[in-house]
Parts: structure tokens; C-alpha cells; sequence
């Protein structure tokens, strides 16, 4: 099982699943990321560079082998790229809050992209508005970004401008989509779009979490995708 974290996070973040996991028999591998755990990549990368990094790091982990996908958030996009146009030795994914569906309010897209392109100009003309720029960004839910710099910036830029709807279309691997209830980053009706996208998925929700789901429920998780793994394992 090779587990991808979401943006602003690291490795450490998905050790406690990992842990479970292995308590149950599983081989896991968490790769360390440009621009998260290792140095940024030398230009800005998009979802489909970190995909491949990460399929490359995972064969060389697993070499000649197959393994699963787990991507929570950021990590649950590059699972839908991959899932898109499968290698052979990918056997299933596993979606936990995955990013990359949400359909976003043109206002507060707007918002975003008008802060990404103009926010500082504006900054160096008016210093004060320096006071309102975390708020707006709050409001585009892209608040990540004000977090981000350097070529990391335009990383992020280039990662959530691609709707990957379409890619979860044409995934035909065995799923599990997991979800809380109430998450407001990635929010419920994603979970129901990938679901339409990818009839084939298992939905499973959570009635009392929200974005922080692998974080706080390791152990209810390991134990679902492995239920879910030997069930479909076993037809």
C-alpha cells in the first residue's frame, strides 16, 4: 500500500494509518515529496509530475510487485491521475477526501486567481490591504496558498486549476472512497461526485469527521480498506 498525504502536510501526518495497517499484514510506503518533506521540485510541477514521481518511487519500493493507492486530499488527486490510465501494477485505490472534483463558486475562483495575479501589486501599493489578503483567500478556500512561496506557489496554482472530474470518469480499478460528513474543505458532495464518476467505488462515511478523517480515525480506516480489499480480493 503506497499512502500519499494532502498539501500542507507530510509523511508523518499518515504514519499512525501506516502503523495499522502493518499491524494487519500490509507492506506500506510513504513516499517523501518535493516541496514537502524533500527540497521543492526544480520547476513548478502539477498533478500529473507528482503522479509519476510517485509511481516511480513506488515501483522502486515495490519492485516487480502490484500495491494499492491511498491518497488523502493533494495525495487523493494523484491517485485519480494514475487511476485515469492504471499501470498494471496499480490494483485499486483508495480515496480519502480526495481533492481535485469540487465544483468552486466562480466568485470566490475569481477571488483567488485575481489575488494570485494582482495580490502584490496591490500589497506594494497599499501595504494595508496586507490585513485583509488572509480573509480573502479564506473566502476562495485557497487559503493554502497565502501559506505557500517560491515555486511552491506556482505549484499550487498549477495543482488546483485541473478538475479532474473527467479522469475519475474513466477509472475502471477497484475504489474505496472515504469520507466525513463534515468536511468543509473537501466537502460531502465531492465524495457523491466521485461516486457518479466511478459507479464501481464503495462509499463509506463518517458521520462525526471532517478533513482530518485519516488523522484522527487511523485504526477505523485500516480495518475498512482491508475488510474492503479481501472482500473484493476473495470473489
Amino acid at each position: 500500500m503506497v499512502l500519499v498525504h494532502g498539501w500542507a502536510a507530510n509523511t508523518a501526518k499518515l504514519e499512525p494509518l501506516a502503523n495499522e495497517l502493518v499491524k494487519l499484514g500490509w507492506q506500506v510506503f510513504l513516499p517523501k515529496l518535493p516541496g514537502f518533506d524533500l527540497p521543492d521540485p526544480p520547476e513548478a510541477w502539477g498533478v500529473a509530475e507528482y503522479a509519476t514521481y510517485v509511481l516511480d518511487e513506488a515501483r522502486r519500493f515495490f519492485p516487480g510487485q502490484s500495491f494499492f493507492f491511498f491518497g488523502h486530499s493533494f495525495g487523493g488527486r494523484l491517485a485519480i491521475k494514475l487511476g485515469a490510465t492504471p499501470p498494471e501494477n496499480l490494483s485499486g485505490l483508495v480515496l480519502c477526501a480526495a481533492a481535485g472534483v469540487s465544483k468552486v463558486n466562480p466568485l470566490k475562483r475569481y477571488t483567488f486567481l485575481w489575488l494570485a495575479k494582482v495580490g502584490k501589486i496591490i500589497l506594494r501599493v497599499l501595504p494595508a490591504a496586507g490585513n485583509v489578503r488572509p480573509w480573502l483567500y479564506k473566502l476562495a478556500r485557497e487559503h493554502d496558498y497565502e501559506k505557500t512561496a517560491g515555486v511552491m506557489r506556482e505549484v499550487f496554482r498549477k495543482v488546483v486549476a485541473e478538475d479532474l472530474e473527467s479522469a475519475a470518469m474513466r477509472i475502471t480499478l477497484p475504489a474505496l472512497l472515504l469520507w466525513g460528513k463534515r468536511d468543509t474543505l473537501t466537502k460531502l458532495s465531492d465524495a457523491y461526485r466521485l461516486q457518479k464518476a466511478m459507479p464501481q467505488a464503495r462509499l463509506v462515511l463518517y458521520e462525526n469527521e471532517g478533513h482530518r478523517l485519516p488523522y484522527n480515525q487511523p485504526q477505523e480506516l485500516a480495518k475498512e480498506i482491508d475488510t474492503w480489499i479481501n472482500r473484493f480480493s476473495s470473489d
